[in-house]
């Protein structure tokens, strides 16, 4: 698991270079990159992260062993910014633009130092030069991400936690990771796969579905990762009195981290809505519904869930000026008219519910590939199918 305080030279995850000499000779088809790094080269260009994965890949591959197989991470430039693929039959790696890591970085250290967020976990407020008010949440946060001379000084800033950035990165390599644990990859070039890709339609429903279970998985390595972390080398040496506070604390701003991991990879995309994912707000759902199960059977305070979403609202509220200013149903999941016709911006239930119907699709399609995905599974388990088969 990730921590900021280790520096093992060691790095025994990276992809080595006969690995990353195949994915290159694949071409930009394959690996979606202009080039792809070797460990030399990674490493004294990118040392830090080169260690973070380092250490996420660890922790995970400790949490849900592959068998058979091996996976490994590479850097790539240019192409998508993160990608699982099959390189031999046993031998995975997961694709990164070192790039997309660093606007994570970005944006995680930039919101920390802006209005609620900056008072919640008690930082220096740095307030942004230009304004945006009454701009799109969407918009402020592709601004935040792809502007870095907006947001440098947010980084100088003392007090900022590297726990939202890391727990917001984890989630994006435990999403991959995933697809490579959970056969998807396996199942795609199977003969199975062309029963579920007949049609354009098909294809982009079993795309979601494949989604929906990466996703679900990687809510629970990511919560389970981090709740190791802190139960074995954090807590031990907090003093008894702050116990209560700073665990509150920490698992807020992991939670931040996977919240805010909906809205980056939306920033990233090409398209608003991709065809190929859940709309955000659906995935926003879906991994609610998955970390209240989880929060609930090992007996934490599942308040965190909220906290964590509205902490996220409301600090591009402080800066757009109005909830219904945003447009974006992880902060204003409703329209309520109000006045002379006025359709003014909530968050409540209704908005809730009508997300989660959403799902009942991609829950459909998942409950008749589930017993095809089992022939392919090479670690952790499946999800559990949300619907019965048509």
């Amino acid at each position: 698991m990730p921590d900021e305080k280790a520096t093992e030279p060691h790095i025994s995850n990276y992809a080595p270079d006969e690995l990353v000499t195949k994915a290159m000779n694949a071409g930009r088809g394959f690996s979606g990159a202009v080039h792809v790094y070797t460990r030399d080269e990674a490493s004294s260009k990118f040392d830090y992260f080169v260690r973070l994965f380092e250490h996420i890949l660890s922790g995970l591959k400790w949490l849900l062993p592959i068998e058979p197989g091996s996976v490994y991470f590479a850097f790539v430039g240019g192409g998508v910014p993160f990608r699982a693929a099959r390189v031999e039959r046993d031998a995975f790696v997961i694709l990164a633009d070192p790039r997309a890591i660093n606007y994570a970085m970005i944006l995680t250290s930039r919101l920390q130092v802006l209005g609620p967020m900056a008072r919640r976990f008690k930082t220096e407020s740095v307030e942004p030069t230009k304004d945006y008010s009454g701009m799109y949440l969407l918009d402020i946060a592709k601004d935040l991400i792809f502007h870095e001379e907006l947001v440098r000084e947010s980084t100088e800033v003392n007090g900022i936690t590297t726990n939202v950035f890391v727990s917001l990165l984890c989630y994006v390599v435990c999403h991959e990771y995933a697809h490579i644990a959970h056969g998807h990859l396996d199942f795609r070039l199977s003969d199975d796969f062309r029963e579920f890709t007949a049609t354009q339609q098909n294809r982009e429903l079993t795309a979601r579905a494949l989604e929906m279970d990466a996703d679900a998985s990687a809510v629970t390595s990511t919560f389970a990762l981090f709740e190791h972390l802190f139960l074995v080398d954090i807590k031990p040496r907090i003093p008894a009195e702050l116990v209560e506070e700073l665990t509150a604390q920490y698992r807020l701003q992991y939670l931040l981290g996977i919240t805010l991991a909906h809205l980056y990879l939306d920033s990233l995309a090409v398209d608003h809505v991709p065809k190929y994912h859940p709309m955000t707000y659906v995935r926003f759902v879906g991994f609610q519904m998955v970390l209240l199960k989880v929060g609930e059977s090992q007996g934490i305070d599942t308040d965190f869930v909220e906290e964590a979403r509205k902490l996220v609202a409301d600090t591009f509220v402080h800066l757009s000026g109005d909830v219904s200013n945003l447009h974006h149903p992880i902060a204003a999941n409703f329209l309520v008219q109000e006045g002379e016709g006025e359709l003014v911006g909530e968050y409540n239930e209704l908005g809730f519910y009508s997300a989660a119907a959403q799902l009942e699709d991609e829950g459909r399609r998942w409950a008749r590939l589930y017993p095809i995905l089992a022939k392919f599974l090479r670690g952790g388990r499946l999800a559990p199918p949300y619907a019965d088969p048509l």
